[in-house]
């Protein structure tokens, strides 16, 4: 499906990657204005050259208010039109493997929906509201009630979820087995490190979000056995929809014990930097703190051995300033497997102690 992409600034090559992942031919991508039109988001000329493109589909990388949405579906007839969130759980849907995160991404596309739908209904009944959903307002308030009733029912099983996660985790500390959660930014190469870590085979490629719903395997670290944790990818600027509804999926990272955060050391030291105090950032949003952290700089492949300890140096600094307690910054190769060892006996020494 071909379309136009507009992006934040800083946000490019997620956008970009994201509407890959998703199956958008991006024909054209440029950043979105820097004070958004109040009624589309993007400024009334952007929105004519939409007209004018023959595109398929409109991806708004950023988050809209309700009423730009459904102003720029009314516009747009018969074009697609998606804004950040939507992108993301196009993208989170197409990886859902377990029924917890198929309720995740249902609860989160209905706590996103239900503001436009309750947009258009006031309009609506306000005699201002033509466009895709028609003149009446009888079916948008069925549709109302119908989202209310089924987020209400996903809230009730997915918090029983929750529930029964805890108990299993406090079970497993119980039983003298820490659990270490791997996260960072999507495609930061976590999967192919806890590949590396536990002899798995979990699948990797280069697609944003393959881990949705949290892989786990038991390894031996120095004298004591612990639980490695895949956990699903950050992205900057987390929608507070997505923390919110997929509350279960990141807990897991939250009630870990210690946290090994990978980061992309390869991409330069600003976007290295950014994608380290990003992720910090998240962690503030889903509730990680107080927890021993390792930060592995991936890809260290690529790097030669000056390179790869002033960046270590960098790291460390940059990670102390936000972060405590940080344990060490270690600079490794998921691919070829360079200071795997030194990774290993950095996370025994923690478990064990």
């Amino acid at each position: 499906m071909r379309a136009i992409l507009f992006y934040q600034r800083e946000e490019m090559d997620e956008g970009l990657a994201l509407a890959e992942t998703a199956g958008y031919e991006v024909v054209e991508h440029r950043p979105t204005p820097r004070r958004p039109n109040p009624n589309y988001y993007i400024s009334e000329s952007m929105l004519q050259e939409v007209k004018e493109k023959g595109v398929e589909a409109l991806l708004v990388f950023a988050q809209t208010r309700p009423r730009q949405l459904m102003n720029l579906s009314r516009e747009l007839m018969g074009i697609k039109v998606l804004d950040k969130v939507l992108l993301l759980l196009e993208v989170f849907d197409l990886h859902a493997g377990s029924a917890e995160a198929k309720m995740q991404i249902e609860l989160a596309s209905l706590k996103y929906r239900l503001p436009i739908l309750r947009d258009y209904f006031t309009r609506a009944k306000a005699g201002e509201q033509q466009g895709p959903l028609g003149a009446g307002t009888y079916g948008v308030e069925a549709a109302i009630k119908l989202y209310s009733r089924r987020m209400v029912k996903l809230k009730r099983k997915l918090e029983e979820m929750r529930e029964a996660q805890r108990a299993t985790i406090l079970k497993r500390r119980e039983m003298g087995l820490p659990q270490v959660a791997i996260v960072g930014y999507t495609n930061a190469g976590k999967t192919s490190l806890f590949n590396r870590l536990t002899g798995g085979s979990q699948k990797v490629d280069s697609s944003m979000f393959t881990t949705i719903s949290p892989k786990r395997t038991a390894v031996e670290l120095g004298n004591r056995k612990a639980l490695l944790i895949d956990t699903v990818g950050f992205i900057r600027g987390i929608p507070p929809q997505i923390v919110e509804a997929f509350h279960v999926t990141l807990s897991e990272a939250a009630l870990a014990d210690v946290e090994l955060l990978v980061v992309d050391s390869a991409m330069g030291e600003r976007r290295m930097i950014e994608s380290l105090t990003g992720s910090l950032s998240v962690f503030r949003d889903i509730g990680i703190s107080g927890k021993p952290l390792i930060v592995a700089l991936n890809k260290a492949d690529k790097l030669n051995p000056p390179e790869a300890r002033r960046l270590r140096e960098v790291a460390l600094k940059e990670t102390k300033r936000i972060y405590s307690p940080v344990v060490d910054v270690v600079p490794v190769s998921a691919a070829n497997g360079t200071n795997l060892g030194v990774l290993i006996d950095t996370l025994s020494k923690i478990v064990s102690g």
